[in-house]
């Protein structure tokens, strides 16, 4: 048992591809050959930080830097898109802090950390770029979005949805002068994930399409994203088989009271809530072609990366709602934070009793 961070088949190719490169400069999985599957960046950075040599000591302190920085990210984030008056200086942060997925993520040697990082500088900076037009904003944005796909490929998901979110949210014409700069940034952004999957596919390394029979045509991997995300608003039981019609009737549920609160929080929020959704849509579409996992374990580890616009758009809707009963929604709130507290801690002492090389999942 001990505290450092836990290891899964992922991680073994990552510190194997991190090992590489440190003495090598190329990026090889456990047996030699060339690594592919997943973005190169994790690797790169695990070398630098020098998890080679000490993974117990710089994986944590890696993820500690990124968990800290989303935190900061999401919680100024929070601050200009609700207001600091009411409940949501008080409540927000703390939902933030009390987030199972990101403590999960964290635990292991995995992408998700950095990636969590890069999102939510991302979404920051082009937020300030949006609302003050200073271009240095758009520079840290385009920096954060060409990292996102080479940190892990879904940010080709967030960086479509976020491009599909700007023409909803500002549409073509408002967006007047500022149409060409963004064009440029969107594309710049995906220059480093395409040219990288470009690379893999001219290897001939990477693995041939096949659809996956018992995703249920996307229905088993909705259901469990719709369970996932739900169970951060209020305590779910598992459910007993690979697709339950209540979860998806409840994710749907869910995604009013986005929409709701996309429309509370303004253009900025359209782009927030169709990010969120190609995310998760083209997550399904991946499962479906066997390229990516599902259940309930690693629907909690990939849907952590938009925990933070979650907790923004139902902060939002939570407002629409509420109307002019600023007490009434902080007491409500302060009583809901005692289950994310809660399951936090739980989570909390499992991860922390783990042996370090046992493949786990929070609860």
């Amino acid at each position: 048992m001990g505290s450092g961070p836990a290891q899964t088949p992922d991680s073994r190719y990552y510190l194997a591809a991190a090992h590489s490169w440190a003495t090598t400069r190329h990026l090889l999985n456990p047996d030699g050959t060339t690594y592919v599957f997943w973005g190169p960046l994790y690797p790169v950075l695990l070398a630098a930080a020098g998890a080679v040599r000490t993974p117990a000591l710089a994986v944590p302190m890696l993820h500690a830097v990124c968990l800290l920085g989303s935190w900061a990210g999401w919680t100024w984030l929070s601050r200009k898109m609700l207001g600091t008056d009411a409940a949501w200086p008080a409540v927000v942060p703390w939902v933030l802090a009390f987030s199972t997925p990101w403590l999960m993520a964290a635990k292991f040697i995995w992408a998700e950390s950095v990636f969590l990082l890069l999102f939510t500088a991302y979404a920051a900076a082009l937020y300030g770029y949006l609302t003050s037009r200073q271009h240095r904003w758009l520079v840290l944005a385009t920096v954060a979005g060409f990292l996102l796909p080479l940190q892990r490929t879904t940010g080709l998901f967030l960086l479509a949805g976020t491009a599909v979110g700007l023409l909803v949210g500002y549409g073509w014409q408002q967006m007047g002068r500022r149409r060409g700069i963004l064009v440029w940034h969107l594309l710049a952004s995906l220059s480093g994930g395409v040219a990288w999957q470009a690379w893999v596919a001219r290897s001939q390394h990477d693995e041939p399409l096949v659809v996956y029979a018992k995703a249920a045509w996307g229905l088993q991997p909705l259901s469990d994203f719709s369970f996932v995300l739900t169970r951060w608003v209020v305590p779910l039981p598992v459910p007993a088989g690979s697709v339950s019609w209540g979860f998806l009737l409840a994710g749907a549920a869910l995604l009013g009271l986005l929409v709701l609160g996309a429309g509370n929080l303004g253009r900025f929020g359209w782009v927030l809530l169709i990010t969120v959704a190609t995310y998760i849509g083209w997550h399904v579409v991946a499962h479906v072609l066997s390229r990516g996992a599902a259940g309930l374990h690693d629907g909690e580890r990939y849907a952590g990366a938009v925990f933070g616009p979650v907790v923004l758009l139902l902060s939002g809707a939570i407002r629409a709602l509420a109307g002019r009963h600023p007490r009434w929604l902080l007491v409500v709130l302060l009583l809901w934070l005692m289950y994310p507290a809660a399951r936090a801690v739980r989570n909390s002492r499992f991860l922390h009793q783990l042996p370090t090389t046992l493949a786990a999942a929070a609860e």
